[in-house]
């Protein structure tokens, strides 16, 4: 009898890895994480690995770089646009997985993938709210029901993984008085005071450091 697919979680943050783990473990006859690498290179004893786009940007790191040649490479993203999808194709994924995924969905998506099956769209595709400020189809991200713009839901994962105000300007290329402005507006809005606070608050709203991958590398 077949046992549960093997599966390899890469980010260059620690805290990801093992909280996706955490999120898989109530799955583990249908999938078992066997590897958790952070800023270490993938084994070959794994059957597929889930890469997040975040922390190594696709523009600095080949397939051949995240997993040994044979073990298929699954992009994990917040974004849903088709060209950034298309992109994590060209650059050698086999598939490109929503991080808006519940597990269950996300773990019936890495078994078809994993049998060679092109993955249903609902699995792979990124949901849309019907609300007041954005209407039928509109966008979704990490601290929208909070009132966080997407700008503020991005510096808010950025400072979740411990950049700097300094680093997390020059990640967006903006200027660091604007990187102030957007956590001021954000700690109010998360009724928090202290940096120590907003990270926590962050991650117990299931920040990720993959928010709104596209800006972060520059448009």
């Amino acid at each position: 009898m077949r046992g549960p697919l093997r599966l390899a979680v890469v980010n260059d943050y620690e805290v990801v890895v093992a909280g996706l783990t955490r999120m898989l473990a109530p799955y583990a006859a249908q999938v078992r994480v066997v590897e958790i690498a952070a800023n270490i290179p993938v084994s070959d004893h794994a059957d597929l690995v889930l890469f997040d786009t975040f922390a190594q940007s696709m523009d600095n790191v080949s397939v051949e770089d995240v997993a040994p040649v044979g073990i298929p490479v699954v992009a994990y993203t917040w974004e849903s646009e088709p060209d950034v999808w298309q992109r994590a194709l060209d650059w050698g994924a086999v598939a490109c997985l929503s991080k808006t995924l519940s597990a269950a969905r996300l773990v019936a998506a890495l078994e078809s993938i994993h049998r060679g099956d092109t993955p249903d769209p609902g699995h792979t595709a990124a949901p849309t709210v019907d609300n007041a400020s954005g209407g039928e189809g509109a966008r979704d991200w990490p601290g929208r029901a909070e009132g966080l713009t997407e700008r503020e839901s991005e510096v808010m994962a950025l400072l979740a993984v411990g950049h700097s105000n300094q680093e997390i300007a020059e990640l967006l290329h903006v200027s660091i008085n604007s990187v102030k402005t957007y956590l001021r507006h954000a700690y109010r809005k998360a009724e928090v005071n202290r940096r120590s606070q907003a990270v926590l608050w962050a991650l117990d709203k299931g920040f990720s450091p993959d928010v709104l991958h596209r800006r972060v590398r520059g448009r």
